[in-house]
Parts: C-alpha cells; sequence; structure tokens
C-alpha cells in the first residue's frame, strides 16, 4: 500500500454532465407531466362532499405476532 496516492476525483467531467442532464431532463419531465396532469377531465364532478376517515391505532404488534 503506497500512502502517497493522489487522491482520485470525486466527480469526473463525465459524470458531471451526466447527472445535470438526468436533472434537467426530469425538472423539464415534471413540467411536462404538469402540464398534463393539469389539464381539464374528460367529465364533469359530481361530488357535493366527502367523508374522511383517518382511523389511527391497529392491532399492536404483540397482539397479532402468532408463532
Amino acid at each position: 500500500m503506497n500512502p502517497i496516492q493522489p487522491p482520485s476525483p470525486v466527480l469526473d467531467r463525465r459524470q458531471l454532465l451526466r447527472h445535470a442532464s438526468m436533472g434537467f431532463g426530469s425538472v423539464a419531465l415534471c413540467g411536462m407531466l404538469h402540464e398534463q396532469s393539469s389539464a381539464s377531465t374528460h367529465f364533469p364532478a359530481k361530488a357535493k362532499s366527502v367523508i374522511f376517515l383517518f382511523m389511527d391505532g391497529g392491532v399492536s404488534q404483540v397482539d397479532s405476532f402468532d408463532p
């Protein structure tokens, strides 16, 4: 083992360009998907109200353990 080794580059130019292009591509894809999702639906909404049930809790892991 040679203790005097030059440090290896953490991120070389190819990796930087690859990561940057993937980042810009994902931002563009996000924009295109947002435009597509904000388009009007093919049918009008009918619901006047919503009942939302948030049931916190459940059977504990001790009670649900069956050897």
